[in-house]
């Protein structure tokens, strides 16, 4: 005998009239059974588990529509479905990983950094930094503006011994507070990226810029002239070194000349 749907379907609404919820969702389980893609039948169910306190139920209903949702790219609909398994089961980080995957996807930066942020956190208080320290890439890439999270990255990296990450992540971070105006701020990340690479050209060229904006160039030129004693003949740190130095030595090619130094003076700064 072929199921009939719209008279079980009938039944299912009578017990729910009435308020029975038990005798509702029996009835609602037997048209998911012989139509599992009928996902407006199958939230319906969730909801009556959920009603009831089956969780598990509820949950695995709602996951299995936000997958469906999530494959065939419906992603607002899969958003609303994962937002129902999250009050239902909250803090669970596979969860908030999927959902701020999917508000990334969608330039929901506000929402998908939060959640990014909770796992994160979650990765760090279980011992597994390497996954928090992945999860805190993706707020930087998300959000490049946002400098504390890529110095806070940059320094996850320091720590882990990963310092080629580190000092590019604190470059960025010093590009985006010169982009600022925030000169200052930028020199302290510049400054921990020359300590880790001190001949950098972009970070050079970032202190630079920097310096040149508070009208301390001639500090950027020290530093630039250390990188390049070593490097006599790289022709772009002797560009930036001949852009920072004053007019004076710029003319002077005696003076300008980059030669092996001695150190002296109580503050180490080198003379000639």
């Amino acid at each position: 005998m072929a199921f009939d749907k719209a008279k079980t379907l009938r039944a299912a609404e009578k017990y729910l009239e009435v308020g029975k919820i038990p005798a509702a969702i029996k009835e609602y389980c037997k048209i998911v059974e012989s139509e599992p893609e009928d996902f407006t039948t199958l939230n319906m169910l969730g909801d009556l588990y959920a009603r009831v306190g089956d969780q598990t139920a509820a949950i695995s209903c709602f996951r299995h529509i936000a997958e469906h949702y999530r494959e065939q790219d419906f992603i607002l609909k899969a958003i609303a479905m994962y937002k129902k398994v999250d009050r239902l089961q909250p803090h669970d980080t596979e969860i908030a990983t999927k959902l701020a995957d999917l508000y990334a996807s969608q330039d929901l930066v506000v929402e998908a950094r939060a959640h990014y942020l909770f796992v994160a956190e979650a990765h760090g208080k279980a011992g597994a930094t390497q996954q928090g320290l992945e999860v805190l890439r993706k707020i930087a890439d998300l959000d490049p503006p946002n400098t504390e999270i890529r110095t806070k990255l940059a320094e996850g990296y320091l720590r882990e011994g990963m310092n080629a990450d580190a000092a590019v992540c604190f470059t960025e971070a010093g590009q985006h507070l010169l982009a600022r105006g925030a000169c200052d701020e930028a020199l302290e990340v510049f400054a921990k990226a020359i300590h880790i690479n001190p001949a950098d050209h972009g970070t050079l060229k970032g202190l630079l810029a920097a310096h040149s904006a508070r009208g301390t160039a001639d500090e950027a030129a020290e530093m630039i002239e250390r990188a390049a004693i070593d490097r006599p003949d790289d022709i772009e740190l002797l560009s930036m070194l001949a852009s920072a130095l004053p007019p004076l030595r710029r003319c002077c090619p005696t003076i300008f000349e980059v030669r092996p130094r001695r150190r002296c003076g109580s503050r180490g700064r080198l003379y000639r």
